[in-house]
Parts: structure tokens; sequence; C-alpha cells
């Protein structure tokens, strides 16, 4: 994935995906990263995108410096802890894709094993 903001060089990041879930359209991923130029490395970063159709564009959000479950806070000795993602968790698609996109192909659950409810 690719995002840049004009007049400025481009942060590239790799990442482990940890976990990925989709359903219909929507997919969402949350990965460690494992290198970067914007200094995130071993940060848990969610990702969620969607496969626009008819037209629509493709959406994608995304927890990095927008949103996060706790906000920053001191420790005891008053060093700032940033907020972390857990697993499977990240924000609704809330910006479109401007160039490229994605496509999601939904991959249901398996069926459960017999005699336990669904």
């Amino acid at each position: 994935m690719y995002h840049g903001i004009p007049g400025r060089e481009p942060g590239t990041s790799e990442a482990e995906v940890d976990c990925m879930v989709t359903g219909g359209r929507t997919a969402t991923v949350t990965a460690v990263v494992t290198k970067s130029t914007v200094g995130d490395v071993g940060k848990r970063i969610g990702i969620s995108v969607q496969d626009g159709r008819h037209g629509e564009p493709d959406r994608l959000g995304f927890s990095w410096g927008i949103v996060n479950i706790d906000p920053p806070h001191q420790d005891e000795h008053g060093e700032v802890v940033q907020p972390t993602v857990g697993t499977c968790m990240a924000p609704a698609p809330f910006t479109t894709v401007v160039r490229g996109g994605f496509t999601v192909t939904p991959a249901p659950l398996p069926p459960l094993p017999d005699g336990m409810a669904s």
C-alpha cells in the first residue's frame, strides 16, 4: 500500500499480518509493523478496506494518527503511553481510495462441527 502527501516523500512500511477477517465486500486486517521509514516498528496497526461496487470508489480506514480504543496517557513515570490496536480491530473505511484499489473476496467461516449450537 502507498500513502503519499503532496510535497513530501511517501512513508513506507512492511508488516506481518496477525488477523484478517472478511464480510461481504469489506475486509479488516491487523498487522505488526516490521520495517518502516516512519518509525512505527513493533506497533500493531489496523486497516479496513471496502471494495467499491457499481461505480463507487473503494474505501479505506486506518488506525494510525486517526483513531484508537484508548487515548494516549502518561504512565507512573510521566512517559506518554500510546494506545494499542487489538487483533482484528480497525476503524470503518472512512476515506476514499484515490488511485488503485482493492478486491475483497469473502472468506466464509467453516461450518460448525456437529453438535455445536450456532
